[in-house]
């Protein structure tokens, strides 16, 4: 028994060293398509801005859910600048929007974290 722990261990150990158990990325989720209700953009001196650097709310369901994206809460999913000229063009114009996300943990509390999206003319 004892011998064939160790072979075991001595696998997970070799597969490990050379790449073969890679944590799988975390698939993106897709909203239903919507207009953009609300767009929240935090700079660095918010004191919420080490949490989550902006967030963008859905007409459908704009009171239970928001979409972050940056800070502690949201750990390398950043918004490039156009990409947020680009939603907020989107939430002015009243163009439908569909939005990639996944989910998050932060201090015990889960998060949907902003990936991509769509925009089409209504």
């Amino acid at each position: 028994m004892r011998r064939s722990l160790v072979a075991v261990i001595l696998v997970v150990a070799v597969a490990g060293a050379v790449g073969l158990l890679r944590p799988t990325p975390a698939h993106a989720d897709t909203t239903p398509t919507s207009t953009l209700a609300q767009l929240m953009l935090l700079e660095p001196g918010d004191s919420s801005y080490r949490l989550f650097h902006g967030a963008v709310w859905l007409g459908l369901d704009k009171a239970s859910t928001n979409y972050r994206w940056g800070g502690l809460q949201c750990k390398g999913r950043e918004l490039s600048e156009t990409s947020i000229q680009i939603l907020y063009a989107a939430y002015r114009n009243g163009d439908q929007v569909t939005l990639e996300y996944v989910a998050s943990e932060y201090n015990q509390k889960q998060f949907r974290c902003l990936t991509g999206f769509t925009i089409a003319k209504p």
